[in-house]
């Protein structure tokens, strides 16, 4: 299907269907009505297979859990612009889309809720031997078993005040989150959270980022986005994005990196570990932002030879299908 035309007063915006979602996707909206006055902005809402299925992320297997279908949207012409938290985002995007826009970025840090503490360090310290910690993601299971292997780890689905409910109703001890999504949401702010270093706690590639997504025929929607692309923010996703393609980085695949600007440039943090936390690899650069790409698959080739490439081999391994012989 060709894509179809659009008034250049009226943009329709593809998104997830979750209020966090949504809540992001009227921030792009915002966005855009505020660099072009009288823009008619409509948000359309796409189910994903991440919102279908409800197994845990390393048993539905696969990229684009949450943003494959929509995507699609846009390829097949039903809206103009799809909003994505750019964590979620593929390594490769769908033939002929590009990512036209990286807003200004929210805070990239995981936090906890539960415990007691000033930091979510301090939080996790005081849990009691076997408490129950929620978290949906490898990387979060891996650093709570490097840090507090004594602790049982929850498998934690569902949207945000999902989860909210699940640590005040005392189904867990606490759970880690990411800060972007409280503070997206502002009629959450008030819940006690606490954040921890990422420093040790290497965020997810691209958390806190908005990715927007368009046909790279689209000169008309590039040039409109190109007014709320902050250039800050897109160097660190390059970056941080390209060390995660470089190590073939999903769901299954206990990783995360973190890149900063500063005045010479970018400084980044890289992570990789086995699933158990057992053995966590960390490494820095930095460069200039011109070479943002670059410096994210040198991070992960350095990863690699410091051993990533034993724990990358490790996984494969144990996803490959057993062979029964006859």
């Amino acid at each position: 299907m060709n894509p179809r035309p659009s008034s250049s007063e009226r943009v329709t915006l593809a998104s997830r269907g979750s209020r966090l979602a949504l809540a992001q996707s009227e921030r792009v909206a915002a966005f855009l009505r505020a660099v072009r006055p009288g823009l008619e902005v409509e948000v359309m809402v796409v189910r994903t297979t991440g919102d279908k299925d409800m197994r845990p992320f390393a048993q539905i297997g696969g990229k684009g859990l949450f943003t494959s279908e929509v995507e699609r949207a846009v390829v097949e012409g039903r809206a103009d612009l799809a909003v994505h938290s750019a964590k979620d985002l593929t390594a490769d995007l769908a033939p002929g889309c590009v990512i036209a826009a990286i807003p200004e970025r929210v805070s990239s840090h995981d936090i906890v809720i539960g415990g007691r503490g000033s930091t979510g360090e301090e939080r996790l310290g005081t849990l009691a031997d076997g408490a129950r910690v929620g978290t949906s993601s490898m990387r979060r299971r891996a650093l709570l078993n490097e840090t507090r292997p004594d602790l049982e780890v929850v498998e934690f689905r569902g949207n945000l005040d999902t989860r909210l409910r699940k640590v005040a109703e005392g189904e867990v001890d606490a759970a880690i989150l990411a800060a972007a999504g409280l503070e997206r949401l502002p009629d959450v702010t008030e819940v006690d959270a606490a954040p921890l270093d990422p420093g040790h706690w290497v965020p997810a590639p691209s958390q806190g980022a908005l990715a927007v997504e368009a046909l790279a025929e689209r000169n008309d929607l590039l040039e409109l986005c190109r007014s709320i692309d902050d250039p800050d923010a897109r160097a660190q996703v390059e970056l941080e994005r390209a060390f995660a393609r470089h190590l073939e980085g999903g769901c299954s695949i206990p990783l995360g990196c973190l890149a900063r600007s500063n005045e010479p440039g970018l400084v980044a943090l890289g992570y990789l570990a086995t699933p158990d936390g057992l053995t966590a690899l960390r490494d820095r650069i930095s460069g200039g932002v011109h070479e943002a790409a670059a410096l994210g698959e040198e991070l992960a080739a350095a990863i690699l030879q410091g051993g990533g490439d034993d724990i990358l081999e490790d996984l494969r391994e144990q996803e490959a299908p057993e062979v029964v012989e006859p």
